[in-house]
């Protein structure tokens, strides 16, 4: 098959499971009647709202030695803000979620990473927000990629995680939030 035959196909069947789910019996809803119209719009669970805040972990240079500083993370139904720092300057990030848990759009801004802003188009699933874009890497140099997932599987912890996607090398750690209440 070819990558467009491929993607095609993934699509199509994201769509067939799409309409399959829609059939289910949801909340407040009697047997026989038919499912509520309109997708599913994304939201953090509730359980994971609220303030949260714990150890961040920054890798610059060498994978081993992260750079460490306290950090915060504020969760709403589909915002995320946090703050960590570097030395002696603070840093702080928003991440603005939009769509279908299935078809995610992400507007992220960080202080550090993503001052001018990045768009993010990724997907929600098993507790898990994953996020991916790219971004110019400079002239005649191939694009790399930022990966950013939004960890709520644990009820007691709120991890975020960023990943530098390296040309030939694949992801490599980036940042790590682990917040606790």
């Amino acid at each position: 098959m070819t990558p467009t035959a491929t993607m095609l196909a993934c699509l199509l069947g994201i769509f067939a499971m799409g309409g399959a789910l829609a059939l289910g019996v949801g909340p407040g809803q009697q047997e026989g009647q038919p499912a509520a119209s309109g997708p599913t719009e994304i939201a953090l669970p509730e359980t994971h709202h609220g303030a949260w805040a714990g150890p961040n972990r920054l890798w610059i240079f060498d994978p081993t030695t992260p750079d460490r500083s306290d950090g915060t993370v504020e969760v709403a139904a589909k915002t995320v803000r946090y703050t960590w720092s570097r030395g002696d300057k603070d840093h702080e990030g928003v991440i603005e979620l939009a769509g279908q848990p299935g078809a995610l759009r992400c507007e992220w801004t960080d202080s550090f990473h993503a001052g001018g802003g990045m768009t993010l188009h990724g997907y929600q699933h098993e507790g898990v927000v994953h996020l991916y874009g790219t971004y110019p890497a400079g002239p005649g140099q191939p694009d790399w990629g930022w990966q950013i997932e939004l960890d709520a599987r644990d009820r007691e912890a709120f991890v975020l995680r960023m990943f530098n996607v390296v040309p030939g090398h694949g992801p490599m750690p980036a940042v790590v939030l682990h917040g606790t209440r």
